[in-house]
């Protein structure tokens, strides 16, 4: 059974609790959520919960946090992820060091859920430093997606899910020591800011100002680490969220248009049939024949 926990504007936070007995699962979800906390209320005691035998991956969009663990205290930046196992000697909570902190989070049971996390604390530390492009990232958010539009609805849709995404990390760690390029602090948190904001009507002023960079330095940084430019960016998530949805609902292409950020669907239209070269409803029509939901933006 799926229960929200909470649903604010885009945020939310949701429970999976099922009659057989999930925590003896492979791998399964216990909870997942979107979350901007700002109070100091939001404070976990990793000693003093009763989600025994869970495992936490939190994902920081925007804003700050902190984890301590024993002596070590932890800043959490956007692009930072920690892992920490319940119970165990931690605690993370909003610091006050900025006005917010905006996270997305994933909350684990089961016997490959505790060996990835043991092999992650063991070759990464309860921290990881994670490029918001990284397909471990994206993949968070898109099953986070998919249980808001409550298309992950039994013990084995969530399961796989679980699965998945505890595979998805370890691809990630298998991957940590060589990475193609470190993209800069400042470029995540302006990734994570569009990956938060998409659905809005949001500027390039808009992103230089949550990077912190002058609106030309910012199109040269994205240029360099991301080969695209931050315009660019946000038309090519908007249109994989597009496709997504095209594929996996049956909202019209209007709402479709409205969930991701355009004003109407005359402009989401022409947008669309120039990267993917026809319309929205014909690539609805022919959804099995054309698989494609990535694409590339030269």
């Amino acid at each position: 059974m799926l229960y929200l926990i909470s649903k604010k504007n885009n945020y939310g936070s949701y429970g999976f609790r099922f009659q057989d007995d999930s925590r003896n699962e492979t791998a399964n979800i216990w909870s997942i959520g979107w979350q901007r906390q700002t109070s100091a209320n939001y404070d976990w005691d990793g000693l003093n919960r009763s989600d025994v035998g869970t495992y936490v991956f939190q994902y920081t969009i925007s804003g700050s946090g902190r984890l301590d663990i024993g002596e070590k205290s932890y800043p959490l930046r956007a692009g930072k992820t920690f892992l920490v196992e319940v119970p165990s000697c931690h605690r993370y909570y909003f610091s006050g060091e900025s006005d917010h902190w905006e996270f997305v989070y994933i909350t684990l049971v089961g016997s490959q859920a505790t060996e990835c996390w043991e092999y992650i604390q063991a070759n990464g530390g309860p921290v990881l430093s994670i490029p918001p492009e990284a397909k471990l990232v994206q993949l968070l958010l898109k099953i986070y997606q998919e249980v808001c539009e409550k298309r992950v609805t039994d013990l084995y849709c969530s399961s796989a899910k679980a699965y998945e995404f505890v595979m998805e990390c370890y691809r990630f760690m298998k991957n940590i020591d060589n990475p193609s390029k470190q993209v800069p602090d400042r470029i995540s948190e302006a990734v994570c800011f569009i990956q938060a904001h998409y659905k809005e009507t949001i500027s390039l002023g808009d992103i230089a100002n949550a990077a912190g960079l002058s609106r030309y330095y910012l199109i040269n940084l994205f240029r360099e680490y991301l080969n695209t430019t931050p315009l660019q960016y946000i038309t090519k998530l908007r249109i994989e969220k597009a496709m997504d949805l095209l594929t996996q609902t049956n909202l019209s292409v209007n709402d479709i248009a409205l969930a991701i950020g355009y004003a109407n669907a005359n402009y989401f239209n022409k947008v669309f049939k120039k990267l993917i070269g026809t319309s929205p409803g014909q690539f609805r029509e022919c959804k099995n024949s054309l698989p494609t939901t990535h694409i590339l933006i030269e």
